[in-house]
């Protein structure tokens, strides 16, 4: 019947069958759904949507005609019109049963059965719902999926064993049934039996048949379910090969919390599945052909799947893939794996004398957390840190390649390649990407560290009239060449080729172009699927229909879209997904420019030599712009999507105005190409500065100089009058790795690059485990942990603030009213006391969920997996400030903050403010300008903030300053702050952020600020510096713009990223 043969499942299906309620069948995977079509394949099943408009109807029939009914696809909320149906509220009018369902009462039948199916994983049903149904979790369990395949691998190598273990479980089932209606006819004979039994012949003969029958049917039965055992003994060789399948089709499943277009049915897998044990090489050697079929699974998985993912998240299916393999042996503990996932957590220090002082404090903690992860693995690594310690330096500490380098001393050999990775995650966590694929070589070989190549061909042979192929798109990415050239090779070039962009009004057409290919077997494209979203649904109700007519069989339906939660899922589940990103770096970005230009146009101005030199230059820019993003908020504020319209445009300008007028018009280019056409995508003013500085480094007078070298390497050049082939062989001899210094950026930005890699690494698997790190530990582990953290808060958070503490001078009056610092202060008091409360209220409600005395509902569930994965509640965030620390740092941080405003309340107004501590840290900088606004009577609006650099740190600051306020607690990114010469300077090798020593905001009329030699230093409040746009331009991140000396340009340091946060991720 399509069910699998495991006990779970055989549960599941008698309780939907026999159960008195109407089964509501979480099934993800649709084994439900199969299993209901092919039970009632002959019995007229009518299936139905909520979203049908006729569904009703379509009930009362089956309802009335007695025939059984399949409700898909159901969400959270069920239609009211389907109570009386589900309440089965049945009544009687003239010896007719009657159920009233919509407006009319209908004939019901007792042969009606309704069975209702959701494709959602993790329902959330009210217990309204519950009560009416009987909910069936059908979700496939590795168990469960390991005995399926089990099946279809015995079935495949060993046929006979498999035919002759059916042919047994029938025997079996028929001798049991047969032995057990033999005792029901001698228990019905003895109760109607009359008179002494003793003179019954009738009776006594029966016994005596039925002792000689039941003998021989519990001799058979007793040798069945012998060679049934000496089966299942030979059976159990082969489960190695579904063990793998099982725990890869998991990782494919779980691929679709990383991306909604990664979907794949469990009905696809399987058919592969079979696909490659049938195509795998033979071997008469059974550990030979079981090693032959793990293997051929794996890699065919690997490629047809890898085939449909982006680039970023293949290296995380391959790691997830072996990672997944050696936990199931074991070779990877729960706190090892948790420890990659999660990271450091400080618990019991080590002690402080045992700490190298080369060590640095970061990874000093990594190793206490490691040592309480496995002590006997990693306890020799202290000493070792000691006895070694230059090779320690050279090899991991400072190394540019650390994830190739042995670890010193016999460590070496003695830690597994995980426990390495895991070493490597402390020491250098930036290079656990590059860390992670070099073990996923070791443990699996380098064929899982590479892309397989991008293969259409191979795309459209797997494929089939019924089962569309689905191009996923990335911004950039565009495959109509491609498909142009494969139609021409398979004959479908020109009119075999329909193509059509969707859109408003397009669906109807879409629908005629597909009714007349599929009968003509002509090819068609819908184009930009993500842009009908609408009508897709009626796509999905052509393609299920399809499956039900006879397709010709050279018509192909192509589709592309950009990823889209909106795209149905049967879709992407039958249909073969493909990727193809464009390439990445400065020399593809040149390369694929020049390549897709024409001869015409690059020849096609009046002014040749300008003009090459211009066209060379806007191409680097859009280059520029496109890979600095890559860098994360260094490189922009916001990661803008500038397409290849944006770069056509701007060729198109600078060829008109070269055109135009006598003189190159520098100026008028720089506004309309860079101002203009690409600023026009930019909505962050600090962007705005950044994309200005960086066309001026390129559209300037010195451009057209044979020796201008657009970075310090002098690799990169406009290079002098040529053809357009002289052109494409400089731009392949370019390096193909890009230095920081090309894009303005100092040698740190890499490891900020590599960092940003590492953390979407980490939060990607973090979301493609569904929020669940361990896999491995108890549930009474997991509470124990959360209630311990929960307790740990609890006992900290102190009460509410009240103002009736406050010291004279907190809140002291100046001419009449409460001063403007206390004013701010008692804003900030509300907003710590309404975040207290929430705190406390979640906590407690939390503490009684996992006590067992209320329900975990969904937000108290995402609290509690938060809890394991060191995440702030989202309720916390809500109520909240900015801030991207884990839980252990952000509860440290909040604290202080309660303890600083506690002091500042109590004892006054302290002689430094601690800026990053406050919610709204703008409103601080305005309470500085009233106070000075109302001491000097002058205007607010005409003052603004300056700022002084002390030399020195908090502890220096005996005294408030004359007027204005000290601050500190800054750090600056991009740069540092030379407290030699004052001024800011290079940041130091290896060194991401420098602490900023105290600095002193003095408010200034406007009119008299005149900076000289300094850089205009915006500050923000996390390092994301991205945040909701404000109508003034500025992002509700941005705190203020403070002028910072400086001997070298204000566009050296823009380049540089350079800015002010108020506080790190860690």
């Amino acid at each position: 019947m399509g069910l699998p043969a495991d006990a779970f499942s055989t549960e599941n299906g008698l309780f939907a069958t026999m159960g008195r309620r109407w089964p509501l069948m979480i099934d993800p995977q649709g084994l439900a759904n199969k299993w209901i079509k092919n039970m009632y394949k002959t019995s007229n099943l009518q299936i139905i949507k909520l979203s049908e408009k006729d569904f009703l109807r379509t009930l009362e029939n089956a309802i009335r005609y007695g025939m059984p009914v399949l409700l898909e696809n159901v969400e959270e909320e069920l239609d009211p019109s389907l109570e009386p149906v589900l309440l089965k509220q049945v009544f009687k009018r003239s010896g007719q049963n009657l159920l009233h369902l919509g407006d009319a009462d209908i004939p019901y039948s007792d042969a009606f059965r309704l069975y209702i199916t959701t494709k959602l994983a993790n329902p959330h049903y009210m217990p309204e719902v519950c009560i009416k149904v009987t909910v069936i979790n059908f979700t496939v369990t590795l168990t469960g999926l390991e005995d399926q395949l089990l099946v279809d691998v015995v079935r495949n190598e060993r046929p006979d064993l498999e035919q002759k273990k059916d042919e047994l479980t029938v025997a079996i089932a028929s001798d049991k049934k047969a032995l057990k209606e033999i005792e029901d006819k001698i228990l019905y004979m003895l109760e109607n039996s009359k008179g002494n039994i003793l003179d019954d012949e009738e009776l006594i003969d029966t016994l005596a048949h039925s002792k000689v029958t039941s003998s021989a049917i519990k001799t058979r039965m007793s040798e069945a379910e012998v060679t049934s055992k000496e089966i299942n003994t030979t059976r159990e060789g082969y489960r190695c090969v579904a063990v793998r399948g099982s725990i890869i089709y998991f990782v494919i499943a779980n691929l679709a919390l990383v991306d909604p277009m990664y979907q794949y049915s469990l009905q696809y897998y399987q058919k592969l599945f079979v696909m490659r044990l049938e195509a795998s090489t033979k071997s008469d050697v059974l550990s030979e052909r079981l090693e032959i079929l793990m293997n051929d699974v794996t890699m065919s998985m690997y490629v047809n799947v890898c085939r449909g993912l982006f680039e970023k998240d293949k290296v995380i299916f391959a790691f997830m893939i072996v990672a997944s393999i050696l936990r199931q042996r074991h070779a990877i503990s729960a706190a090892e794996w948790n420890f990659y996932l999660i990271g450091a957590k400080r618990t019991h220090p080590l002690d402080a004398r045992l700490k190298p002082s080369w060590v640095p404090e970061r990874v000093w903690i990594g190793l206490e957390t490691l040592l309480e992860v496995n002590p006997e693995a990693f306890g020799p690594v202290i000493p070792s840190l000691t006895d070694f310690t230059t090779s320690w330096k050279e090899s991991i500490l400072y190394s540019e390649l650390p994830h190739q380098e042995p670890i010193p001393g016999s460590l070496n050999e003695s830690l597994t390649n995980f426990q390495k990775l895991l070493l490597l995650r402390v020491f250098r966590e930036e290079m656990l990407v590059f860390g992670t694929r070099e073990f996923v070589g070791r443990e699996a070989g380098a064929f899982f560290t590479e892309s397989p190549p991008f293969d259409l061909k191979g795309c459209y042979t797997d494929s089939a009239p019924d089962i569309p192929l689905i191009f996923v798109l990335s911004p950039g990415a565009d495959i109509t060449d491609y498909l142009l050239e494969l139609a021409k090779a398979e004959g479908k070039d020109g009119a075999g080729l329909k193509i059509i962009s969707l859109g408003q009004g397009q669906g109807p057409i879409a629908e005629a172009l597909m009714k007349q290919a599929r009968e003509t077997g002509e090819w068609v494209c819908l184009q930009n699927c993500h842009l009908a979203v609408s009508w897709l649904g009626k796509l999905e109700q052509i393609l299920e229909k399809s499956k039900e007519v006879e397709l010709h069989s050279e018509f192909r339906l192509w589709l592309t879209s950009m990823p889209s939660s909106k795209f149905p899922v049967p879709i992407l589940q039958n249909g073969i997904k493909i990727t193809n990103e464009p390439p990445k770096g400065m020399r593809a970005n040149l390369g694929r420019t020049f390549l897709d230009m024409k001869e015409t146009d690059y020849e096609g101005c009046t002014k040749p030599r300008e003009y090459k030199k211009f066209i060379f230059a806007l191409a680097f820019y859009n280059a520029l712009c496109l890979e600095r993003r890559k860098f994360g908020a260094v490189g922009w504020n916001i990661p803008y999507e500038w397409m290849n319209s944006d770069l056509k445009t701007g060729m198109q300008q600078v060829k008109l105005y070269l055109e135009e007028q006598d003189e190159v018009p520098f100026i008028t280019l720089n506004v309309m190409v860079a101002d203009i056409t690409y600023g026009g995508r930019i909505t962050d003013r600090w962007d705005k500065r950044t994309n200005s500085s960086l066309m001026r480094k390129l559209f300037h007078d010195e451009l057209l100089d044979d020796n201008y070298k657009f970075a310090s390497s002098a690799t990169y050049f406009a290079p002098a009058t040529g053809s357009l082939d002289e052109c494409r062989r400089y731009v392949s001899s370019l390096p193909n790795v890009d230095a920081p210094d090309i894009f303005g950026l100092h040698a740190n930005a890499d490891i900020t690059f590599q960092q940003k890699e590492t953390s979407m690494l980490l939060s990607t698997m973090l979301c493609m485990l569904g929020g669940g790190g361990g896999g491995g530990g108890e549930a009474s582990v997991s509470d124990d942990l959360v209630m311990e953290l929960v307790l740990a808060i609890q006992g900290r958070i102190p009460d509410a603030f009240d103002e009736a503490s406050a010291h004279a001078e907190t809140f002291k009056e100046t001419s009449g009213s409460r001063n403007s610092l206390g004013v701010f202060l008692g804003q900030e008091l509300i907003r710590f006391n309404g975040l207290m409360h929430v705190m406390k209220s979640t906590l407690e409600s939390l503490k009684r969920a996992i006590k067992g005395l209320v329900v975990m509902s969904g937000p108290l569930e995402r609290m509690y997996s938060g809890f394991l994965l060191q995440k702030i509640p989202k309720e916390w965030e809500d109520a909240g400030y900015p801030c991207l620390k884990p839980l252990s740092s952000w509860t440290e941080d909040f604290f202080r903050r309660l303890d600083v405003l506690g002091d500042w309340l109590v004892h006054g107004p302290p002689v430094s403010y601690w800026l990053p501590g406050f919610f709204f840290p703008q409103g601080f900088m305005t309470g500085v300008k009233q106070v000075f606004s109302r001491e000097h009577k002058i205007a607010i609006d005409a003052l603004i903030v300056t700022c002084e650099v002390l030399g020195y740190d908090p502890e220096g600051a005996k005294a408030p300053p004359p007027f204005g306020v000290y601050i500190y607690g800054l750090f600056m990114e991009g740069a540092c702050f030379d407290r030699n010469t004052m001024q800011i300077g290079e940041s130091k090798p290896g060194e991401l952020f420098d602490k900023m020593p105290i600095i002193w905001l003095k408010p200034t009329r406007s009119v008299e600020y005149k900076p000289k030699d300094a850089y205009e230093c915006p500050l923000y409040k996390t390092s994301t510096r991205a945040g909701t746009l404000s109508t003034t331009g500025h992002s509700t991140n941005f705190v203020v713009a403070l002028d910072i000396p400086s001997e070298k340009s204000q566009d050296h340091w823009i380049r540089r990223g350079c800015a002010m946060l108020c506080m790190l991720d860690t």
